[in-house]
């Protein structure tokens, strides 16, 4: 444990200790029996197999927004992470630049905070934790690397704060997830696609490419998925079951080309997070 600033309120949380590294019993579970081909046609590229085609033409539909309140996530750190854990608790996995844990690894760590900012609980998961942070009501979900490079889907109990159980991913650079009441989606910005992770099967059933082609935040508002591009610097949003393109959000209330920004949602505010800058700021739709 690196420090608690407060014990109440973290019930939750009965015996927190360190995953410092696969725990013994854990194996890793692969998800690549999902067929993803890619192939080059007249129209360009689409994905066979139980993926999406990605063929629609771009929607009509632009939409804007102003901001509103901005919430500030810590002081320290670059936001690897972030989560709504219920009503009361949000969930930051926090990447310390230039920072040296116990193990030896670079800092990494998940902190727990009410609504009002008050840090509930700090979790050391430096060698384990990278990026990407979801919870679905049970388990929270988070990505990290293995030695040899491809990446690693940890399923996380929430009382104990231990490893439950680990897949492989089949993309090499996921980013960001979200949990959509159902199935926790996971974009994968080298391969232009956003992965569906099903808890009940842990198998990867579904993939749909996104607009631009370097995806990275991303978000479910109860109807809609919203994903954020580092490429075009874009906001989109995908509907129905197929996650299609349905909206753009305008260059004026959203652009961010070459910045990778985060999305969150906790059922009635939507929100934008600027890792670097450590801030989350309201999204109000026109």
């Amino acid at each position: 444990m690196i420090g608690t600033s407060s014990d109440e309120g973290m019930n939750l949380m009965t015996r927190m200790t360190k995953p410092a590294a696969m725990p013994e019993g854990i194996r890793r579970t692969g998800v690549l029996s999902v067929l993803l081909i890619v192939f080059c046609c007249a129209g360009g590229a689409a994905w066979v197999g139980t993926a999406l085609a990605a063929d629609e033409e771009a929607p009509d539909l632009t939409m804007s927004f102003t901001t509103g309140d901005t919430m500030v996530l810590g002081d320290v750190g670059l936001i690897a992470g972030i989560t709504w854990m219920g009503p009361d608790t949000l969930v930051v996995l926090e990447d310390i630049p230039d920072s040296v844990s116990e193990s030896g690894d670079r800092e990494v760590r998940l902190v727990f905070r009410d609504t009002e900012g008050t840090i509930l609980h700090m979790e050391d998961f430096s060698g384990v934790l990278d990026r990407a942070l979801a919870w679905d009501g049970e388990f929270l979900y988070s990505c990290g690397d293995a030695a040899d490079g491809s990446s690693i889907l940890y399923q996380i109990q929430v009382d104990t704060l231990q490893v439950e159980e680990a897949f492989d991913t089949p993309g090499h650079r996921p980013s960001a997830m979200c949990f959509d009441g159902r199935y926790v989606w996971i974009t994968d910005r080298d391969a232009g696609r956003v992965d569906r992770f099903d808890p009940e099967t842990k198998a990867i059933t579904r993939s749909a490419v996104t607009p631009g082609f370097s995806p990275f935040g991303v978000a479910w508002d109860g109807r809609n998925m919203w994903v954020t591009d580092s490429g075009t610097g874009r906001l989109y949003r995908l509907s129905g079951s197929r996650r299609n393109w349905s909206a753009t959000v305008d260059a004026q209330s959203f652009l961010f080309r070459g910045k990778d920004v985060l999305l969150l949602h906790d059922e009635r505010t939507f929100w934008y997070v600027l890792p670097q800058e450590r801030v989350a700021i309201d999204l109000r739709f026109d």
